[in-house]
């Protein structure tokens, strides 16, 4: 594996990654310095940690909880103690106290739709890797594109029998407000096609490991798994144009960060942020070191 050069290395761009490729400049910039300089992450909200939760869940079932290649494929347990543990460490959250209960009421209403979830998944994986000796789940790869001057750190959720399977849950969504103010919820019905944000990552897995991409979309109302026979944003040609596009983007941030020679001010300086998302996604009190970024 390719180590990052030193200029780069000591402003935290030690590495690149699939979602680095599709992120906004000005996020990800924000994202490393205060990773870097105020050992800070992002917030993150029920719904991805529902996603989480969700292949937690899936993981325990198949003996895939924190994998190691060395060892393989562990013996599982039963879907009601794989979906007990599920729940529980979902129960681990603590919803934003900035967003006016929103996060919070999220909450509450994956936590109706994880057990289905976590079952449909199982479903889908094993229906998929039915003629597979053995499943191996998400550890850490990396891979060394030519062009990119950074190791490339990716996480493939489930693969086995040269084929890959990436896990994309879909959760509750708001129904419009009612007259008398209040709200439901829905359940979506399964993805049939991806972002392409998600081909982007499937690209960057393809390329990687030589495997088969495909995904695993799940909801509370079942599964749908796009596979390059019958989803056409799957197909090389633009796994490929979506690969270039991907390398293109890491190119601009290490470009970025070598104009910036070690200064924040200057490299801030080359992007434009936008307060009102970072507010809406992180909160304030993200907002706040932001500006400060900004006015460096």
């Amino acid at each position: 594996m390719k180590k990052a050069p030193e200029a780069l290395a000591d402003m935290g761009l030690r590495h690149d990654s699939a979602s680095g490729a599709t992120a906004l400049k000005y996020e990800m910039i924000l994202k490393i310095w205060l990773r870097q300089e105020h050992n800070i992450k992002f917030p993150m909200s029920s719904k991805p940690w529902a996603g989480i939760c969700v292949q937690h869940g899936v993981n325990l079932f198949l003996g895939l909880d924190d994998f190691n290649p060395i060892i393989g494929q562990q013996e599982g347990m039963t879907i009601a103690e794989a979906t007990r543990h599920a729940m529980a460490k979902f129960h681990e959250h603590k919803p934003f106290d900035w967003d006016d209960g929103k996060d919070a009421e999220e909450m509450d209403a994956c936590s109706v739709v994880i057990p289905d979830m976590i079952a449909s998944a199982v479903e889908g994986v094993n229906y998929f890797f039915e003629r597979a000796n053995q499943i191996s789940g998400e550890y850490q790869r990396w891979h060394d594109e030519p062009e990119s001057d950074v190791p490339i750190m990716l996480y493939q959720d489930f693969s086995g029998g040269g084929r890959q399977l990436d896990l994309k849950c879909s959760l509750p969504v708001r129904n419009p407000t009612k007259k008398d103010g209040t709200r439901t919820w829905r359940t979506p019905k399964p993805k049939t096609e991806p972002s392409w944000q998600q081909v982007t990552q499937q690209s960057i897995y393809w390329k990687a490991t030589g495997e088969t991409p495909a995904l695993l979309f799940v909801t509370g109302a079942g599964y749908h798994i796009a596979t390059p026979e019958n989803c056409n944003a799957l197909s090389e040609e633009n796994l490929n144009r979506a690969y270039n596009e991907a390398v293109q983007s890491w190119k601009v941030t290490q470009n970025l960060f070598r104009a910036a020679n070690g200064s924040w001010r200057t490299l801030f300086g080359l992007v434009q942020p936008d307060y009102n998302e970072i507010a809406r996604r992180h909160g304030h009190s993200i907002l706040t070191l932001a500006k400060q970024a900004w006015s460096l």
